[in-house]
C-alpha cells in the first residue's frame, strides 16, 4: 500500500474516531499538510548554511504537527508541538544522522553544498513524511484508548508507535523512493 493511501486511512481512522467526518474533504487535507510540508522540508535541504538546513526542517515538522491540530480542533501551543516534534525527531535519530552528515557535506563550497542538499532532500521528505505517519498513528491510539491529548499522553503514544521499528523503518524507506 502506497504511503499516501496509509496517510489517507489514518486520517479517515482519526477523523471518524473524534466524529468529525462532516467534512468529506478533511482527510485528504491532512494527507495534503503532510505532504507540503514533507516539500517545504526538501526545501529547506537547499539552505546553504548548515545546520540552519536541519533546524528549516525541524520548523516544517513542527508546523505540520500545529497545522494537522488545527484541521481536528487539538488546541495546543506552540511549546508543546516543539517538545512533541522534538520527540518525534529523537524516535527517529537515525535518520536523522544521515541528514547531519548532508548538512556538513555543505562546508565544502559548490560541490559539497550540492552533494549535501541533494542526500538531504530524499532524507529530509522521507523523515517528515514518516513524521506525520507517527503523529497521526499516535493521535489514533489515544483517541481509540479514550486518552486525554497532552504532551505526556502523546509523548507515550508516540514512542508506542516507535516499538513497530520495521513498519516505520519500511514507511521511512517507501517514503524515501517515492520522493525520487
Amino acid at each position: 500500500m502506497a504511503n499516501d493511501e496509509k496517510l489517507l486511512r489514518l486520517s479517515i481512522k482519526l477523523l471518524t474516531l473524534l466524529d468529525k467526518v462532516a467534512d468529506d474533504t478533511l482527510p485528504q487535507q491532512i494527507v495534503d499538510v503532510v505532504k507540503l510540508h514533507s516539500k517545504l522540508a526538501v526545501g529547506s535541504a537547499w539552505i546553504p548554511v548548515p545546520g540552519v538546513d536541519i533546524a528549516a526542517s525541524a520548523a516544517s515538522i513542527w508546523g505540520m504537527y500545529a497545522r494537522i491540530n488545527g484541521k481536528i480542533g487539538l488546541p495546543f501551543g506552540e511549546n508543546i508541538m516543539k517538545s512533541i516534534a522534538s520527540g518525534v525527531a529523537t524516535n527517529l535519530a537515525s535518520y536523522l544522522a544521515m541528514t547531519g552528515v548532508a548538512s556538513a557535506l555543505k562546508f565544502i563550497p559548490g560541490i559539497g553544498t550540492v552533494g549535501g542538499a541533494l542526500v538531504m532532500s530524499a532524507g529530509m521528505y522521507g523523515l517528515t513524511l514518516t513524521s506525520g505517519y507517527i503523529y497521526l498513528k499516535a493521535l489514533c491510539a489515544l483517541v481509540e484508548k479514550k486518552t486525554d491529548i497532552n504532551v505526556g499522553s502523546i509523548s507515550d503514544a508516540v514512542n508506542n508507535v516507535m516499538n513497530n521499528k520495521s513498519e516505520i523503518k519500511d514507511f521511512m524507506n517507501e517514503a524515501k523512493k517515492s520522493y525520487k
